[in-house]
């Protein structure tokens, strides 16, 4: 029996070896070995096995060859205890193929492949095929910088804070913050206020001032000045300002035009100041004077004020009567019936008074037929 039991134990440790599942080494302990005998005797004994023995079944020494059978089955379980489960196999699902079939194709063709079930449940990327290490989307181009051009040589300004960057004056720099107040008791001649979510920052309506200056709508106005950022409100400022009747409710569906109140003080100086000076209420103050202008001289004589009464800053208000302000010159002789006889001039036409001319020939036209 003992010899039986030996080859058994022989032949499993042997498959165990041969075994392609690996193991786990970390809670593995080292495999119980048997003692060995203290004396040299005894080891030499073990190592060359006596014939006789081999003969006499009642020997002792086949008692320990039992003994060492059941330290290698006792290992053996040892082992079978510490080795990991065997996975389960993983399911496949069939689906169809991805892509377009080939044109010729194969007999052995299957439209159909197996793939796991955890991939045929995963969601399908969006897009177009292929590798997604080559193809996928790419960043588009970054936003375009906000510029503008500001005369007629094709000088581009970069726009920040709404207006216009260009070189500052040192001494204009004393009469106006960078928010658009005024400095040392000046006052602008138009109304001026903030925009939600646009801070502290004083804006216009762009049809007042360019009433104020003379223009009869703010399209001259941008198209003549062009150092002016116009802006758009947005639904959401267009309805703070009607709720502070800054503009009216039917204004509710156009489209409204604001300026920064800053860029107007730059451009135009002491001509959009209540009871301006030259030079003195002036921004750039090194330009004025290199175009020859009187320190102390009226910007503009037709402005009536009275010192110490409120200034009516409604006059340029389109709602409160601004177009009185164009009447104010009526011819008080009748124009005499019949047809005028007039020269044609010859005028250059750019794209600056292309409109203007268009339109004077077309009334031209009108009046001689």
């Amino acid at each position: 029996m003992a010899g039986r039991r030996s080859g058994r134990a022989a032949a499993k440790r042997a498959a165990a070896a041969l075994e392609s599942t690996p193991k786990s080494f970390a809670d593995l302990e080292d495999e119980p070995m048997p003692d060995a005998g203290t004396s040299p005797l005894g080891s030499k004994r073990q190592q060359v096995p006596d014939p006789d023995d081999e003969k006499d079944e009642d020997h002792q020494p086949k008692e320990e060859s039992g003994d060492e059978d059941d330290a290698a089955d006792a290992a053996e379980k040892d082992d079978e205890s510490v080795k990991e489960p065997t996975p389960p196999p993983q399911l496949m699902v069939r689906r169809k193929r991805l892509g377009r079939p080939p044109k010729n194709r194969p007999p052995d063709w299957d439209n159909m492949i197996s793939v796991p079930a955890d991939e045929a449940n995963t969601p399908r990327r969006r897009g177009r095929g292929g590798w997604r290490g080559r193809g996928g989307r790419k960043g588009g181009p970054a936003a375009p910088k906000a510029e503008q051009v500001i005369d007629q040589e094709g000088t581009v300004a970069e726009i920040a804070n709404d207006e216009c960057v260009l070189p500052e004056d040192p001494e204009g720099e004393t009469k106006v913050d960078k928010l658009g107040n005024l400095q040392g008791g000046r006052d602008y001649r138009c109304r001026t206020f903030t925009v939600t979510g646009r801070g502290d920052r004083l804006y216009m309506l762009s049809t007042e001032p360019a009433r104020c200056v003379g223009f009869r709508d703010s399209y001259l106005f941008f198209t003549k000045h062009r150092k002016l950022y116009k802006i758009i409100v947005d639904d959401d400022e267009k309805r703070d300002m009607i709720e502070r009747d800054i503009i009216p409710h039917s204004y509710k569906g156009r489209s409204i035009g604001i300026v920064t109140a800053r860029s107007v003080f730059r451009e135009f100086g002491a001509r959009i100041i209540v009871g301006g000076k030259r030079i003195i209420d002036d921004y750039n103050v090194a330009q004025a004077r290199a175009d020859g202008a009187v320190e102390g001289q009226l910007a503009d004589p037709d402005d009536h004020f009275v010192e110490g009464e409120p200034y009516n800053k409604n006059q340029y208000v389109a709602w409160h009567g601004a177009s009185a302000v164009y009447h104010t010159n009526v011819p008080s002789v009748p124009v005499p019936n019949g047809k005028i006889e007039s020269k044609k001039r010859k005028v250059n036409v750019n794209d600056m008074n292309w409109m203007l001319e268009h339109a004077r020939e077309a009334r031209y036209v009108n009046f001689q037929l």
